[in-house]
């Protein structure tokens, strides 16, 4: 599943709720706009609309999905200085990167710790965070203990969200993900 198109969103979500239905979970309440809006004032960044669609229409996080795991509610969602641009333009696995520990530091904090929102916490450090800022606004990418990456193929948060509800933990959100030394950010 792509990113979808502002145009699909409802059918996306109206998918999304007969799913959550069919299954039983157990979905936080429903934002409103003003709460939405208080929440983007105070960390001064504007969230993706399918993201906003979805805690208007759908809920606010979960109790817990099919898995196990939690959706995070917004307020509880770990935040990474949300106004600043998320900065990467492609992976990058600071592990493996043999520059000296303050520059990669000073990378992680400067590029990728900001402009995001953990969605869900699978634990072992290991996280799916929605990119709220910079170029990839409105993708869900999978940040580790040892690196970060996109969903190959891209995954807003509405495919995100309905692949987990579809697949669980069978999901395979890497599956065209190719790792190719030229492409190290």
């Amino acid at each position: 599943m792509p990113v979808y198109e502002p145009k699909d969103y409802e059918k996306v979500i109206e998918r999304i709720q007969r799913k959550i239905s069919e299954r039983n979970i157990e979905m936080g309440e429903s934002l409103k706009e003003e709460e939405i809006l208080s929440f983007e004032n105070r960390h001064n960044v504007k969230l993706p609309q399918a993201y906003r669609m979805f805690l208007q229409l759908v809920g606010n996080g979960c109790k817990r999905m099919l898995d196990g795991r939690r959706l995070n509610d917004l307020e509880s969602c770990p935040q990474q200085e949300l106004s600043k641009p998320f900065l990467l333009e492609k992976f990058w696995v600071w592990e493996d990167d043999e520059r000296d520990g303050d520059a990669i530091e000073a990378d992680m904090q400067n590029k990728v710790y900001r402009g995001n929102i953990e969605l869900i916490n699978l634990g072992c450090g290991m996280s799916y965070n929605l990119i709220v800022t910079g170029n990839y606004q409105g993708e869900v990418w999978n940040f580790t203990d040892v690196g970060v990456q996109p969903c190959c193929e891209p995954q807003d948060f509405l495919g995100w969200f309905e692949l987990w509800l579809d697949n669980q933990n069978a999901t395979n959100y890497f599956k065209d993900f190719v790792y190719n030394e030229a492409d190290i950010d």
